[in-house]
């Protein structure tokens, strides 16, 4: 699953690389990747995922599930059409 409806928005997994020497958010085959630069220390690294994405949708994102591991599941309160760009390959 990359992007599933949800009645506050879309929900997307996605793997997180922390500790990158850049932030990126790619697709490989059925899998989206953030890597971020932050260490996946006291929830650095999720800070920087929502703030990244929030800055790259324009709309508010939240971690629902996987706030210690790295597969995440997040919440962006936006339509599928609003950011179904961020899912192209």
């Amino acid at each position: 699953m990359l992007m599933k409806s949800h009645p506050q928005g879309v929900l997307i997994e996605v793997r997180v690389k922390p500790s990158s020497g850049r932030f990126s958010l790619s697709r490989r085959g059925d899998e989206l990747v953030i890597e971020v630069t932050s260490p996946p220390q006291e929830g650095r690294a999720n800070t920087e995922i929502v703030k990244a994405l929030r800055k790259l949708t324009g709309h508010e994102v939240e971690i629902l599930k996987g706030h210690k591991g790295r597969r995440k599941l997040i919440l962006i309160r936006a339509t599928p059409e609003e950011i179904g760009n961020l899912l192209e390959p």
